[in-house]
């Protein structure tokens, strides 16, 4: 007890020496705080379906926020389309055959059977929210305002850059008509008059 209360030996200098107090103390400060922000950590869970008119088909989302704050969220998504991922490769092409052109531009298309998913990060100031980050596999960015007490909601998506020679370009409504459950309905592919379509769903938040 003696060499403690002097400092002597490894109890007694640890029981002594302030910088490691200070550091201990620090850490057990930093471990609180990150507790305490896991705690306040809200997490939302959507599942959504939506019947595309045109093409009759249907297109359903697993979707999974998570609030650190209130005014922001990380959002997470797994979209099954039934359209598949489609990509497009434009190619310029100079030839001297005399059947051809001397110049044109070849464009493919390739579809694939694939599940499409969303990585995003989300900031609400006032009635107005923006997200960028990863949208259907592509990036993309997004706006949303929120009416009624956030039972009405204005959404729009702009996605598409490197997957497709015109980004594509979605806004639909949504409205909370029972609690949790949640009408949609809007058009996606808004500027690609051969790939618009119109869309009718329902979500459970």
């Amino acid at each position: 007890a003696g060499r403690m209360d002097r400092g002597e030996g490894t109890l007694g200098r640890l029981s002594k020496d302030e910088a490691l107090i200070n550091e201990v103390q620090g850490v057990a400060e930093g471990v609180n705080d990150y507790v305490d922000s896991l705690r306040r950590l809200q997490t939302v869970v959507g599942l959504r379906s939506d019947y595309n008119y045109l093409s009759s088909t249907v297109k359903s989302y697993v979707e999974l926020r998570l609030y650190p704050r209130e005014d922001k969220y990380y959002l997470i998504e797994l979209i099954n389309d039934p359209r598949g991922k489609t990509s497009f490769a434009q190619t310029d092409v100079s030839t001297t055959n005399p059947r051809d052109p001397a110049n044109y531009r070849v464009i493919t298309t390739t579809t694939t059977d694939a599940f499409r998913f969303s990585l995003q990060f989300a900031r609400r100031l006032g009635p107005f929210t923006g997200r960028f980050g990863i949208k259907e596999s592509t990036g993309g960015l997004g706006l949303d305002v929120h009416l009624l007490r956030d039972r009405f909601e204005l959404r729009s998506d702009f996605f598409g850059f490197g997957e497709e020679i015109q980004p594509r370009f979605r806004v639909y409504i949504g409205y909370e008509f029972i609690h949790r459950l949640w009408l949609l309905g809007g058009v996606d592919h808004l500027f690609l008059a051969n790939r618009r379509d119109y869309f009718l769903g329902l979500q459970l938040r």
